[in-house]
């Protein structure tokens, strides 16, 4: 790779600026003495498309991406983030509080999604409930997307809808430990509460591009594994994680079994446009 190594990631609502992505280029530079430069993409798909293409060396991708990727030896994971230490979470199907308490108590009404490439806040939810014998197509009144969890979760508070989806961790016992509409210790003054939870989803993640050297791409692999203070709050105000651990391209094992389920069953769980996004060029 010739130039620098270009770090993409997608701009959602959620995103908190290009500032801190700049911050983590610059510290990436002093670790990997290369040269990094930010990118932000309007979707997932061109992120892919770059990362294949060579033309950016390390992306921060959801975690079907990734996988669909990783299979096809297009991208390797540089380390796995934690999050409520843990490198997996739950899509999670909400309610106000006296709605549905089941899924097919949700048929007929007002649903809100995140986005088309989001996990939790579509494509898992989704593939759960057409693998319920639901047609997907009908099974809502409305559906609306709102480009980013925080949002969905406003929502559903407003009453604007019925159903929203969204993500949470659960704990050992299967219970709520948090969730985009909680507090940090799980609890939240909101009128929403938990329907049901599907899972577990690897968490989002780095991925190096085929043209992002060795050398570099084990020195990073090193330095996220063991973080300095100093950086910790950049990862955790950028990437809402601090802690990295080894990667393993079977972490997406039990993802990619769910997604090639439900293509047999001639729903994909990835938008019609994203499959483009995987040819090798």
């Amino acid at each position: 790779m010739s130039g620098p190594v270009v770090l993409g990631v997608f701009q959602s609502k959620d995103f908190v600026g290009l500032s801190n992505l700049r911050r983590v280029c610059e510290a990436a530079r002093d670790v990997a003495q290369v040269e990094f430069e930010p990118y932000v993409a309007s979707s997932h798909v061109d992120l892919a498309e770059d990362l294949i293409a060579g033309d950016i060396g390390i992306a921060w991708m959801p975690p079907i991406f990734a996988g669909d990727l990783i299979e096809q030896h297009l991208a390797t994971p540089l380390a796995l983030p934690v999050r409520a230490g843990k490198t997996a979470y739950h899509a999670a199907l909400i309610g106000r509080k006296g709605g549905p308490r089941s899924i097919a108590e949700m048929q007929g009404l007002r649903v809100g999604w995140v986005a088309q490439d989001s996990a939790s806040g579509y494509l898992l939810p989704r593939t759960h409930i057409a693998a319920q014998g639901h047609d997907v197509a009908t099974f809502f009144a409305r559906e609306q997307f709102y480009q980013g969890h925080r949002a969905v979760v406003d929502a559903v508070s407003r009453g604007e809808i019925d159903v929203g989806a969204t993500r949470c961790h659960l704990k050992p016992d299967g219970s709520l430990l948090r969730g985009s509409w909680t507090d940090g210790d799980g609890h939240s003054a909101r009128p929403v509460v938990l329907v049901q939870a599907i899972g577990p989803i690897p968490n989002d993640t780095l991925v190096a591009g085929p043209s992002l050297p060795a050398t570099t791409r084990a020195t990073l692999t090193r330095w996220l594994l063991s973080l300095p203070a100093q950086t910790k709050p950049l990862f955790d105000a950028l990437f809402d994680t601090s802690e990295f651990r080894p990667a393993d391209a079977s972490h997406y094992d039990a993802l990619r079994h769910v997604v090639r389920a439900a293509r047999a069953r001639g729903y994909d769980a990835l938008p019609r446009a994203s499959r483009s996004a995987f040819r090798v060029r």
